[in-house]
């Protein structure tokens, strides 16, 4: 029985001058246990060194107000990734504009009463202000984005040159890894994380502009239809395949006799269009997953019965479910509502000018920074497949027992592991059972100061929440605006897309854009965590698809086949 009270492979010491972490945000980015591999590969360390960069050249702190070689904006407690909202906290009062508060409501939804604000001598620093409000004034006159042009020609370069895998060494396959995550990955990363922060510029002077209009539906239609959304993207190619079945009764009998097989009947099949144009689809977008962080997530490259299940419920849609009718539906309303806005502020030229400034950084914002995601999960996909590759190998030569076993041993452990990998068996054993155990407890949402023991912490499948009951009306927020009503279905994770039904109101833990094409096979979409930014709310937007986010619990709540009536524009779920 292993022994869960130490601390996991990778935890590392919280920090003391920034004592508050919560899971708000990052439980949707790294919803599981932090594999090894993972956070001392891609999370932790690496992650950290170009997140305080980025900050530094945004103009909110030093680099030297961190620790060294130790993380401070993350944390990793018992294998969970937690957020610093201490240094977010710090952010918010050094932000010309905002504060502590404004932090704790945009990432808790609430000033918290668990962990309030403590001011600390050193929060309040003047000489950040004209650092920042210099990036301010540029993010306000950016007109496009080249370099994150430059992150998609990098990115689709190397996927380009790739080499054939199978022709490398295992210690070519690590260096190919190291290569990657040295340069370009870590460029890119930066680029991203920077633009984190100057999307929340933009959406706050948006929100600030729109204001006076007492209307919070409004900036909820003005977000949705920009268009050019990278994480969108996929979703129409799997609509066109889906089409391409629908419109083959060849291809329909192969889909029709069940996901089992399914890719072996489609290769046997007299006519290989579908094939050449599913192929096409896994060399674009290939690289996109659930859990895109994490170091081998099922990527739809490395497992294609995922992409070809998503594809099976697309295929029963009907024609007018095509995301890009949906997209030009919200474009014609996002115009509209742009030309009521106007009218309504014409007599305020410097309210109308606030706003037209705002909108115009949104469309430029909002396309780029998930194109910017898009290029980093498209690098990084490039350097975990060498990863995969080994697993595999390990598994032929009876060393591991799957490929995912890499995932148990620390990147710098790879090296030992080439020359030596029968000696890892037993490590690997005891970590995934150490894993497990850690996966089946849910971890703080807020920790202050001081970690409660993992021996305390409830077990997720406990009951510990009310299931509900007619008349319940749950809160949660507007993502994208429409209303639909229909039955639950809850859907733990994509592989299990074969049991959405059309018209089914999809209930999930979490999205990210692995899980954005099940959007369209659904009525209206319902989601435990999110915010604004969250890919969740940024692709149903686009698609046109009522969504509520933030609705804690749903997935615990909410049982299959309950009738709901989902309010996007409300931010409400009604139980009937």
């Amino acid at each position: 029985m292993v022994d869960i009270s130490r601390p996991w492979v990778v935890d590392s010491p919280l920090s003391t001058r920034f004592p508050v972490y919560t899971r708000a945000n990052v439980g949707e980015v790294s919803p599981n246990v932090a594999t090894p591999l993972f956070w001392s590969m891609i999370g932790g360390l690496p992650s950290e060194r170009e997140w305080k960069k980025a900050l530094a050249e945004f103009g909110a702190f030093d680099e030297d107000e961190f620790r060294r070689d130790v993380i401070d904006i993350q944390g990793m407690v018992h294998g969970y990734v937690y957020l610093n909202l201490s240094n977010l906290r710090v952010f918010g009062v050094r932000m010309p504009g905002a504060s502590a508060e404004l932090m704790d409501r945009t990432y808790l939804g609430a000033p918290s009463q668990e962990a309030p604000y403590v001011p600390h001598p050193d929060d309040a620093a003047p000489q950040f202000t004209d650092r920042i409000l210099k990036t301010v004034g540029e993010v306000f006159a950016v007109e496009s984005r080249p370099d994150v042009e430059e992150g998609t020609r990098v990115a689709a370069r190397l996927r380009a040159e790739r080499p054939e895998l199978a022709s490398l060494s295992e210690a070519e396959l690590v260096a190919r890894q190291r290569a990657i995550m040295a340069d370009p990955y870590a460029g890119q990363l930066r680029t991203h994380l920077k633009m984190v922060y100057e999307s929340s510029l933009v959406t706050g002077a948006f929100d600030e502009a729109l204001a006076p209009l007492n209307d919070p539906t409004i900036a909820v239609r003005l977000y949705g239809g920009l268009g050019n959304i990278a994480s969108a993207a996929p979703t129409q190619a799997l609509w066109n395949l889906s089409r391409m079945v629908a419109g083959s009764p060849e291809w329909t009998a192969a889909f029709d006799e069940g996901a089992d097989g399914l890719l072996e009947r489609l290769r046997r099949g007299s006519d290989a269009g579908f094939l050449t144009a599913f192929d096409e689809f896994l060399y674009e977008y290939g690289s996109r997953s659930t859990n895109e962080w994490e170091a081998a997530p099922a990527t739809w490259e490395t497992h294609p019965a995922i992409p070809l299940a998503l594809i099976d419920r697309m295929r029963l849609q009907p024609a007018d479910r095509e995301p890009r009718q949906q997209a030009e539906r919200l474009r014609a309303e996002r115009e509209r509502t742009t030309a009521a806005v106007r009218e309504r502020l014409a007599e305020e030229p410097g309210q109308l000018g606030r706003f037209d400034a705002a909108l115009r950084s949104v469309s430029v914002f909002m396309p780029a920074r998930e194109q910017s995601k898009t290029n980093v999960i498209r690098i990084l996909h490039e350097a975990r497949l060498p990863m995969w590759e080994l697993g595999h190998r390990y598994v032929a030569t009876g060393h591991f027992d799957r490929p995912e076993d890499v995932t148990m041993v620390r990147e710098d452990e790879l090296d030992a592991l080439v020359a030596d990998p029968a000696s890892f068996r037993p490590v690997i054993a005891e970590r995934w059972e150490w894993y497990h155990a850690l996966s089946e407890l849910e971890p703080p949402f807020l920790i202050n100061g001081e970690v409660p023991p993992v021996t305390t912490w409830p077990r997720k499948k406990d009951p510990a929440v009310t299931v509900v009951r007619p008349g319940d009306v749950l809160t949660g927020l507007a993502a994208c605006p429409g209303a639909a009503t229909g039955p639950a279905r809850i859907i733990e994770d994509p592989a299990d897309a074969a049991e959405l039904e059309p018209g089914e109101i999809l209930v999930a833990p979490m999205t990210d854009p692995g899980w954005t094409p099940l959007f369209t096979s659904a009525a209206a979409v319902v989601v435990n965590v999110g915010a604004q930014l969250s890919h969740a709310a940024i692709v149903s937007r686009e698609l046109g698809i009522p969504c509520v986010l933030a609705v804690q619990h749903a997935t615990k709540r909410i049982r299959t086949g309950t009738m709901l009536t989902v309010d996007g524009t409300a931010g409400t779920v009604t139980v009937h």
